[in-house]
Formats: C-alpha cells, sequence, structure tokens
C-alpha cells in the first residue's frame, strides 16, 4: 500500500462544493416527491383490557358499505354491531387488525346509526376511523362518550385511496413502530438490532408527528449525505473533480441507494456510518507521518466513532472493522518500511498503536452501550449487567438460530447480478396499471461493477496500489462474511458493497481514460441515467401500465410476475 503524500486536487474547492449541490438539489427533487404524507391522525384510543367498548352514532339510519380505520401502535381486533336504537345491536363481524400504523378496510353492507366497537382479548388501537356509504362518501358521525372522540376527531386525515404514501411498508412496521415506542415509553417491540437507528428516525417523529414522511425522511436525508460523503472520498482517491463528480452521479441513480434510503428502515443509517469510517481511515493512511500526528490522531478517532455507530445500528457493522483493521496493519507495515526507524514516526508509532485500542475498542463500546439508555430506561433490568448481557444473548441466538423463510429471500452469490430483487410493496390500483416498490439494482452499474471490482482487485495485487487495496479490502470485509451465513438473506445485505464497488467503476474509468484519451465518463453516466429512470417506476412506487411493467420483468425465473 504505497504513501502518497501529494495534495493535489486533493482538497475541496468551491467548484467541487456547487457541483455537490447541484446534484443534491436534483437527487432532492425525486427523493423527496412522493415520500410519503406528511399528515396523519396523532391521537389514538388504546385497549388493554378485554370488552372495552365505544359507540359511534351517524345521526340517522345510515347505508353502510365499509369502514376505513388507522392502527396505532399495538394491533389486535375489534368486534363491530350495529344498531338502530342504540339498544339491540347485531354483530357485523370482527375487524382484523395485521399492521402497525397501517390503514385498512373491512367491509359492513348493513344499515343502522349507532356503531358499537368492543376489543377483543389482545391489546389493540386505533388512530382514526371512517364509515362510508355504497356511492364512496364519507359518512359523518360523532361520539357517544368522551373515550370515542379520539377515532373521529381527525376525520381530513382519513385518505381517499390506501398506498405506500400513507401506509407502512416492509420492515418498517417494525422499525418506524420502535422508534414510536421510544418517545412514548411503551415496551420496545423490535429488540433484534442496536438501538442506535430507531433512535435517530424519533427526531423528526417526536417534533413533527407519527407520519410515513416523517419515519422516512431521516433515512432520505441520510441517502443525500451519503452522496456528498462519496463525492469526498472519490476526491480524495482520485484528486479529481471530474472523478469525483462521477461517483456521486452513479451512486444517485443507483437502484438500491435510491429505494433503501427512501424506506423507515435502518440501513440508511448503517451504510452512511460504514462510509464515513472508511473515509476517515483514507485520510488517515494519507496523512504524513512525520508532519500530521494531530491529523492522524483525529482521522483514527472519527474513523473508530463512526465503526461504533454503524455497529450499534446493526451488528453486521462490525463487518467493516474487519475491513478497517486490515487497511490499518497494513498500511502501518508499509511506513515502517518506507518511513524507516527515523524521524517522529519512530517516537509516536507506539503511541498510534495505543490509541487505536480507544478509538476502535472502548469509543464503540461506549456508543453501544449509551445507545441503549432509553431501553434502561423503559425496562430498568436493561440497565444491569445481567439484563444488559442476556439481551446481547438473546439478540445473537434470534440472528443465528432463525429457521425462516420468505418468498424474495436471496442467496449472497446472486446478489451482484441483482437476479432476485426484494419486492417491498405491491400497491391495489385499477385494472391495467401496477404501483410497486422493488429494491434492486441499477443493472447497467452493477453488471459493469462486477467487472471493476475484479479489475481494482487484480491491480491491487499486481501494483499494490494504495486506492485499489483500499477499495477490495472494503468490499471484500462487506461482502465476505456473508458467504458462511446459512439464515434467510435478503439483496439489501449487499447495500454497503454498493458505494465501494461504484468507486472501483470510477477506478476502472479513470484508468481507462488515462490509456485510451476517449471521453467515457459522459458516455457512462448517460445510459446509467437512463438505465435509472426506465426503472423509476418501480424504483418509487409511481403508478404505470402493466405492460410497461412486464418490460422490466428481466428474471422471470426469479423476478415477480406483475
Amino acid at each position: 500500500m504505497n504513501i502518497n503524500y501529494s495534495k493535489g486536487e486533493y482538497r475541496l474547492t468551491i467548484a467541487d462544493g456547487w457541483r455537490m449541490i447541484l446534484i443534491v438539489v436534483l437527487y432532492g427533487i425525486l427523493s423527496f416527491f412522493h415520500l410519503g404524507n406528511m399528515e396523519a391522525p396523532q391521537t389514538t384510543w388504546y385497549t388493554n383490557t378485554e370488552n372495552q367498548s365505544t359507540i359511534l352514532d351517524l345521526g340517522a339510519e345510515q347505508e353502510i358499505a365499509y369502514l376505513r380505520q388507522l392502527t396505532g401502535a399495538r394491533f389486535g381486533t375489534f368486534d363491530v354491531a350495529i344498531s338502530s336504537d342504540n339498544v339491540n345491536y347485531s354483530e357485523v363481524g370482527t375487524l382484523q387488525q395485521d399492521k402497525v400504523f397501517a390503514w385498512q378496510d373491512m367491509e359492513m353492507n348493513v344499515s343502522g346509526r349507532y356503531i358499537r366497537l368492543t376489543s377483543g382479548k389482545k391489546e389493540a388501537s386505533i388512530s382514526e376511523i371512517a364509515f362510508y356509504a355504497p356511492n364512496g362518501q364519507k359518512l359523518q358521525i360523532v361520539a357517544m362518550e368522551e373515550i370515542g372522540e379520539s377515532l373521529i376527531d381527525e376525520q381530513d386525515t382519513v385518505p381517499e385511496e390506501i398506498s405506500y404514501l400513507n401506509t407502512p411498508y416492509f420492515d418498517e412496521i417494525y422499525h418506524a413502530r420502535t422508534a414510536y415506542e421510544y418517545i412514548h415509553g411503551m415496551e420496545i417491540y423490535e429488540w433484534t438490532h442496536p438501538p442506535l437507528g430507531k433512535l435517530i428516525m424519533t427526531i423528526p417523529i417526536s417534533l413533527f408527528g407519527m407520519t410515513p414522511f416523517n419515519y422516512r425522511v431521516m433515512g432520505n436525508i441520510a441517502g443525500i449525505l451519503m452522496l456528498m460523503v462519496i463525492y469526498v472520498l472519490a476526491k480524495r482517491l482520485f484528486k479529481s473533480t471530474k472523478y469525483a463528480t462521477l461517483a456521486m452521479l452513479l451512486f444517485a441513480v443507483d437502484g438500491m441507494h435510491f429505494v433503501q434510503t427512501r424506506i423507515g428502515t435502518v440501513d440508511s443509517y448503517l451504510v452512511l456510518f460504514i462510509m464515513l469510517a472508511y473515509l476517515f481511515m483514507y485520510q488517515y493512511i494519507s496523512c504524513d507521518s512525520n508532519k500530521e500526528k494531530g491529523k492522524m490522531h483525529i482521522n483514527l478517532l472519527a474513523s473508530g466513532f463512526f465503526m461504533g455507530c454503524a455497529i450499534a445500528t446493526k451488528w453486521n457493522g462490525a463487518y467493516t472493522a474487519i475491513g478497517l483493521a486490515l487497511i490499518f496493519f497494513i498500511n502501518f507495515f508499509v511506513r515502517n518500511s518506507r518511513v524507516g526507524l527515523t524521524g517522529k514516526w519512530r517516537d509516536y508509532r507506539g503511541k498510534i498503536i495505543l490509541a487505536c485500542f480507544g478509538y476502535f475498542i472502548f469509543v464503540p463500546i461506549l456508543i453501544y452501550i449509551l445507545s441503549y439508555i432509553p431501553d434502561m430506561k423503559i425496562n430498568p433490568e436493561i440497565g444491569t449487567l445481567d439484563g444488559f448481557i442476556n439481551l446481547q444473548v438473546k439478540m445473537f441466538n434470534y440472528h443465528s438460530k432463525l429457521d425462516a423463510t420468505h418468498p424474495f429471500s436471496s442467496p449472497w452469490y446472486l446478489w451482484p447480478i441483482g437476479m432476485k430483487p426484494l419486492w417491498y410493496y405491491d400497491g391495489q390500483v385499477a385494472a391495467g396499471r401496477v404501483s410497486s416498490i422493488t429494491l434492486h439494482s441499477n443493472p447497467f452499474i452493477w453488471w459493469t461493477g462486477i467487472i471493476a471490482m475484479i479489475y481494482v482487485a487484480y491491480r491491487a495485487i499486481i501494483e499494490r496500489s494504495k486506492n485499489e487495496i483500499f477499495l477490495i479490502l472494503a468490499i471484500l470485509a462487506a461482502y465476505v462474511p456473508y458467504m458462511g451465513i446459512s439464515r434467510v438473506m435478503f439483496i439489501y445485505h449487499y447495500f454497503p458493497v454498493v458505494p465501494m464497488m461504484i468507486l472501483a467503476i470510477v477506478a476502472m474509468i479513470k484508468d481507462l481514460e488515462d490509456s485510451t484519451n476517449i471521453n467515457i465518463t459522459v458516455i457512462y453516466v448517460v445510459i446509467a441515467s437512463l438505465v435509472f429512470a426506465f426503472f423509476y417506476p418501480i424504483y418509487s412506487g409511481l403508478e404505470i401500465p402493466r405492460w410497461y411493467a412486464n418490460m422490466m420483468v428481466w428474471f422471470k425465473g426469479y423476478w415477480k410476475l406483475f
């Protein structure tokens, strides 16, 4: 791993700033568009015992075709009964809730004036409920008692259609729910991952309320920050505004980056922290051993800090530690052999090693423990040593012994070619129309990325270039550990590889342009952008004709048919 202290185009310039701003604005327009509704009911009726009931009054005898309700943070069942005189009630059926914070319809097809809702045995909740006539008109309704007021006090927030814009999809039912529970001091449902990512999600929810936009917005912001981080890292690697711009543009038009950062789960923060950890490690190995002692410590501390944040978000953030350690020690031995035993490096190399115990062990452990403070407040047992350790063991057992299947799970060897995407959302729309969100690649980027990663690995072995060694170690650390895991896995586990793969593509294009004098950059960006535009409807949930959706099914043996 060569040490190169040449600054060249290393530092960010005003031109870099303007390019980043322009790309962020353009990307932000797409990523914030239809991210989720900014309004949703905020008051909720929670039941914790059987046979709690409330009565709602339609004001007169009405034909009721169906009801629409929003579940709160707990889901269960409610018996629905109808009456004309508020004395004799007839059972209509049971409202079976199956998701938290989700809108759901129930057919009624009855006539009456009074509607009684009675809780079942399981703890349940309703945030808002509306009733509709056969012609689709929403009926006016009042509560007969105070307890029912929370059910009908935000009728203007009831959506005309149920979709991903107002209802959670995929693992949002776990992560967004847990963020809400942290805010309200409720028992935590999702404990299989560390808390940090879910705590980040609490920021907009606590400020502006529990809405789809608010539990997705922090992930989207993290996605935008990733674009800026990859720009800076590419500028460090290639010392070129052109190739930094190329890296940022390619990441912006990658399907996985776009889709995964728009969903209210924690993977956005995981990948952002991983990228930051590698950025600061690269800045460390680029420091002059004899002139930049302070910068070396600052960058190592920052790298360890963000590695700790990654682990406190998801345990697979620990794979980053493997890559960082390999990069550090290879660079350490190269410094010894090239700088020699003279100069300042000889005097403080031992201190660097000792400091790393603090930066990469103590700091991450401290971050990890501190992230559990909200859990400890809710459940004091977790604040004890035995309770904390038992929770970690419980988490390990869950992941190591998980015996489950999923129709959209995929093995690690299919991820690089994007053969089996993950279907996040399949909306109910008019016949002949499709509204879906799928997590999959930009095929043009990923397929050329396979070639680029092989190319970078070859150069790392043959030429022992610092950049290529850095990239291939980061890629292998994020990918190889999954090869030995037998539990159900999904394509989103490949997400930490994607930014490093894109940097490998940039490295390959740079070398090709240097050797051929052909401007490949513009051609590559145009094709990648067109492919992104082609797949944009199923990246974003945009409603499109079925014939167009069928054009996107490239692997019919693996992709869900529309």
